[in-house]
């Protein structure tokens, strides 16, 4: 009997859970083996901590047996306190005997000596010794210039007195009286070879090892050293008091090997199960597909063939081919709705430039009955034209292309849908880079009230893109038209308006000018008002004021462009310039200021004409200041210089000051102080003391004079004051100045 669908792909999945099971029967296997991993490694750590706590603790009782010992000795602090014939024999023999008891007390401890600093002597289990008669003067002269004690040394090499050979010891010095005396040290040696012995009764040589390395990182003991056989470092402990690492870990990895041993039998099993699972699958599925395969031939044989693909494979991928086939259509489909858009989208585009330039109009009609702009609505009384403009470019420049894109097709769509809910039909194309124009069919002839209602939905799709994407714009609204081929004179109309934003504002939608445009700029009705500001600027009189108001206000009454109101100011900045230019280097450099990226350039990107009255009104200001200050200053500056003559006459006078001359000349000592700044690039009180200072150097070298009356004779009331400004000015005293020029 044939077997069902349903049982096919049973015994198809069948393989999988056997698969599935024995991976998880491998998962468990490895976590019980890093399980005992783990614990060895645990237990190795508490092995090697017990080993470092030994040794730590053994050295640190031989430490304080011999603190004990010393402190409780007193003759040793006499050994400090007398010296030479003073100290007896008996004392030292005791002392000797002292440590001598240490020694045989204390198995870890090599040997002992002590160490006077006054005389260099060393009284070692041997006798008396002079330092330098020793190995060890170098060791005590290094632990004398360590400003703190440190505790055990690094392994080091160590030849007593009267030894033929040196060996490895670690060595305590404390310094003598204790706690923290200066007369001496006493030096506990510890041989490596007994703490060996001590580390060796302690590890099990056959299954782990131990390494021990001083603060220094030298290798003191290993336990592997004498066994060739692989290791593995398990654990490391820092010993904290004594600075040495301990490291230990498994001889030869004997446990880790038979882990790993069992590790790699069940990894072969798990691979040699998922292999078998794998080939399974690979069968049940090729009978499986057998049927689709027979599906897919026939579809195969009915995809096209260019002539300059490659034929079929004789065994193609099933599934691969069906995928290839269902992408294929969907990415021709999907290609050319896409391009059906895109020129959709461009004969939309030249169609509504062509009726807004007023060309190609004999087939409009036909135009728009295919192209549908209006989507569904194609009968319409009479159409009307909006033009909208960015009103500053810096607004767009700051965005990415992409961005830029992405906002302009959104104040499309915002426009049409704005639009909409007032139940009008809005076709929008963006004519240039910032200007917007919009092609509103209506279904009824205007009345009277329609340019005012026009107006308000200008003034609401402005508020609404103000308040709700921060984007500025200048609408103008054209006058409606009842044919396709007179719609180009209502986007001129609306076109036009943008050309007079200044005059017109930008805070609110404006509307199409309701007269004629004036056959050119008349410039010359402008010029006399520009010669009659200059001149009241040129007399220091305030009425230019009032003129300015007068150039603005006949900008806005006249209605001019935006470009002629820019050229008209630019004339009257550059007649103003010329009329002061020369005067004065502060004035040149304040009309330099006026071109590129300067007033001229903030005009430019006013809003309105208010804004542009501002920035006037501010600058000339300030260049009025400018100018009127150099007036004055040119006045006051034979006056400095009569200041100046009187200073160098009168330097000697005591009392000379900014308060001296104000009296003296009736001028503020503030001014006067700015003016001689201006004049001379310097402060008053640094012009006074430089001259002081180089009469009195004249004074210095050429007479014998004391400095008390070379300071009476330059103006200073006392010798301190003269010595503290001339030193300020020259570098050096006064008696410097005279010993270095009359040595």
């Amino acid at each position: 009997m044939k077997r069902s669908w349903y049982s096919r792909m049973l015994f198809s999945y069948f393989p999988v859970f056997l698969l599935v099971v024995s991976v998880l029967i491998f998962l468990a296997f490895m976590i019980i083996t890093e399980l005992s991993r783990s614990e060895t490694q645990k237990a190795n750590y508490i092995s090697t901590s017990y080993i470092a706590d030994t040794v730590e603790r053994t050295l640190s009782d031989a430490q304080f047996s011999v603190l004990d010992e010393i402190e409780n000795n007193y003759a040793y602090n006499d050994f400090f306190d007398k010296s030479g014939a003073a100290f007896p024999d008996d004392r030292s023999y005791e002392i000797v005997q002292s440590m001598n008891r240490l020694v045989e007390r204390i198995s870890l401890i090599d040997s002992i000596y002590i160490y006077r600093s006054k005389d260099r002597q060393v009284l070692s289990q041997s006798g008396y010794v002079d330092l330098d008669l020793t190995h060890e003067a170098a060791y005590i002269d290094q632990i004398s210039q360590q400003q703190v004690q440190s505790g055990w040394s690094p392994v080091r090499m160590y030849q007593p007195r009267n030894a033929k050979a040196e060996y490895p010891v670690v060595s305590l010095a404390r310094r003598l009286p204790i706690p923290l005396g200066s007369d001496g040290y006493i030096v506990i040696n510890i041989s490596v070879y007994r703490l060996e012995r001590l580390v060796d009764g302690l590890t099990n040589g056959e299954l782990s090892f131990v390494r021990i390395k001083d603060s220094a990182g030298t290798l003191m003991y290993d336990s592997s050293q004498a066994s060739g056989d692989d290791i593995r470092k398990l654990s490391t402990i820092q010993a904290e008091s004594l600075d040495w690492t301990f490291e230990s870990g498994l001889r030869a990895g004997r446990l880790f090997d038979w882990i790993s041993v069992i590790s790699y039998v069940w990894i072969v099993i798990g691979l040699v199960t998922i292999s078998l699972g794998v080939l399974y699958i690979i069968y049940i599925t090729r009978r499986n597909y057998r049927p689709i395969k027979q599906l897919m031939v026939r579809i195969q044989a009915l995809q096209p063939h260019g002539k300059n693909e490659p034929a079929a494979a004789a065994n193609p991928d099933e599934l691969a081919l069906m995928h290839t086939a269902l992408d294929s259509l969907v990415q021709l489909t999907t290609d050319y709705e896409r391009e059906r858009y895109e020129n959709l989208m461009i004969q939309r585009r030249q169609l509504f430039l062509d009726i807004m330039g007023g060309e190609r109009l004999k087939d409009v009609q036909d135009r728009l009955t295919a192209l549908d702009p209006f989507e569904g609505t194609r009968e319409f009384d009479a159409f009307v034209v909006f033009a909208a403009e960015i009103n500053t470019a810096d607004e767009l420049k700051v965005l990415s292309r992409q961005e830029q894109n992405l906002l302009k097709f959104a104040l499309t769509h915002v426009i049409s849908d704005l639009m909409a809910e007032k139940q009008l039909q809005a076709w929008s194309e963006w004519v240039s880079g910032q200007r917007l124009a919009v092609l509103i069919g209506l279904r009824r002839q205007p009345s009277e009230d329609s340019p005012q209602q026009l107006l308000e939905l200008a003034k609401g799709c402005h508020s609404w893109i103000l308040d709700n994407l921060r984007l500025s714009l200048t609408f103008g609204v054209g006058h409606s038209v009842n044919r396709l081929q007179d719609i180009h004179l209502s986007y001129t109309a609306a076109a036009g308006v943008l050309s007079h934003r200044l005059s017109l504002g930008t805070e609110i939608a404006a509307v199409h000018m309701d007269r004629q445009e004036e056959p050119g700029l008349q410039s010359y009705k402008y010029f006399d008002n520009f010669t009659r500001l200059v001149r009241e600027f040129r007399l220091s009189g305030e009425n230019w004021r009032s003129r300015l108001e007068e150039i603005l206000s006949s900008f806005r009454k006249d209605r001019l462009k935006d470009e002629e109101i820019y050229m008209l100011l630019e004339v009257m900045l550059q007649a103003l310039e010329q009329e002061l230019k020369g005067i004065s280097e502060t004035l040149d450099r304040q009309f330099a200021l006026t071109g590129n990226g300067g007033l001229q350039e903030q005009i430019r990107k006013s809003k309105d004409l208010e804004e542009i009255r501002e920035l006037l009104t501010g600058w000339l200001n300030e260049t009025y200041h400018v100018y009127v200050s150099v007036n004055e200053l040119k006045s006051h500056r034979v006056m400095i210089k009569e200041v100046k003559h009187y200073i160098e006459g009168n330097y000697a006078n005591p009392d000379l000051s900014l308060n001296h001359l104000s009296e003296r000349f009736q001028i503020s000592g503030k001014y006067a102080s700015y003016l001689f700044k201006e004049e001379f690039n310097m402060k008053f009180v640094d012009f006074l003391a430089e001259l002081r200072v180089r009469k009195a150097k004249e004074l210095l070298d050429n007479t014998q004079d004391s400095i008390q009356d070379i300071a009476l004779q330059i103006g200073y009331a006392n010798a301190i004051t003269f010595g503290r400004v001339f030193k300020r000015v020259t570098g050096m005293t006064p008696g410097d100045h005279r010993k270095l020029n009359h040595p």
